[in-house]
């Protein structure tokens, strides 16, 4: 009989640490996706202001911790060595104009 219990509180003590795990992977799972949807809508805007501003969408290399569409009137961002640096999205102004993350601006 007290076998019985033991067991018992051994398969309650399991199910519960099995519904905290679940509840642990769908709660990290709706964080990255929400971290996800705002990159992305960040990347939305910059890629639209860019061509709306007019701005072309171009590649170029920019230091690692460069994300798409960075800022080009701040010195920097793409100022790296090839070492350590990526291909990256850029909006390329045109001459005499930079992209502030936004829009192309006069510099």
């Amino acid at each position: 009989m007290a076998q019985k219990t033991v067991l018992q509180k051994i398969y309650f003590v399991i199910i519960i640490i099995l519904i905290l795990l679940t509840l642990a992977i769908v709660i990290y799972t709706l964080v990255n996706k929400n971290k996800e949807s705002a990159t992305q809508e960040k990347f939305d805007e910059a890629f639209i202001g860019c061509q709306m501003s007019g701005g072309q969408i171009a590649t170029s290399s920019c230091c690692l911790s460069a994300a798409d569409y960075p800022n080009t009137c701040l010195i920097g961002a793409c100022g790296c060595a090839p070492e350590n640096s990526h291909e990256v999205n850029i909006c390329d102004c045109g001459p005499d104009k930079c992209f502030n993350g936004s829009e192309c601006i006069d510099r």
